[in-house]
């Protein structure tokens, strides 16, 4: 049985189509005791895999390679990480990237097989300019959002521009706990773990990008000179 329709399997082989480079998905599970959501994540991965020959998913248990789990920062499951060309595109997923956040997913492959982020040249030039230490996103999302991936691309590309950045998509109602912790009462919220950063809903990118900066006091002298 498969989860995608005639119809989208067209769509998004289209959509996979701009690959460039090979794109390998890690993808975080267990043998025992996993969550459901595990089978899910599998079969999702599987079928958009199977649309391009570019795109290839490796499993990798997260009970038995800690120390490769670590060395990516994935600390629970499921989990999914994106490489290009065996490099880390610091783009993760933390639950299945299920309802709306499929597509954000699709995104993430494909910018994951290309080489650019699509960001503008304001904000590029914002991030080389101002960004100097490690920023570590975490976008807090729901299924039935309909606004939620333009925050997850937007912090994904992020995430593919600088070498500085790490964006993890997080299912909010899978990782309970984790909502608890950042105090998630909407979504989508986006988090800068490792800084005092907390923006709502899904923001144009100007806004964005100036929220994070300057919220987890990054240099601003390039921007208050303009």
């Amino acid at each position: 049985m498969t989860l995608l329709q005639e119809a989208d399997r067209r769509i998004v082989s289209e959509r996979l189509a701009a690959i460039e480079r090979p794109v390998r998905l890690l993808f975080f599970t267990q043998t025992i005791g996993a969550p459901e959501s595990t089978l899910v994540t599998r079969q999702i991965l599987d079928e958009v895999a199977s649309l391009n020959d570019k795109v290839s998913v490796e499993e990798v248990n997260f009970v038995l390679e800690k120390d490769r789990a670590a060395a990516y920062g994935i600390e629970d499951i499921p989990a999914i990480v994106l490489l290009r060309n065996d490099a880390d595109t610091r783009m993760r997923f933390l639950g299945a990237p299920s309802g709306y956040e499929f597509a954000s997913f699709i995104d993430a492959v494909v910018l994951a097989g290309t080489n650019d982020s699509g960001l503008s040249v304001a904000t590029r030039e914002s991030l080389s300019a101002r960004l100097k230490d490690p920023l570590d996103i975490l976008v807090f999302v729901t299924p039935t959002c309909p606004h939620c991936p333009k925050a997850v691309t937007l912090a994904h590309r992020l995430a593919v521009e600088s070498p500085l950045v790490r964006a993890t998509c997080v299912e909010a109602t899978e990782f309970m706990e984790l909502s608890r912790r950042y105090r998630v009462n909407g979504v989508p919220k986006t988090v800068v773990v490792n800084h005092d950063v907390e923006l709502l809903g899904a923001l144009p990118e100007d806004e964005f990008v100036e929220g994070i900066l300057r919220g987890s006091g990054q240099d601003q002298s390039t921007s208050d000179t303009q």
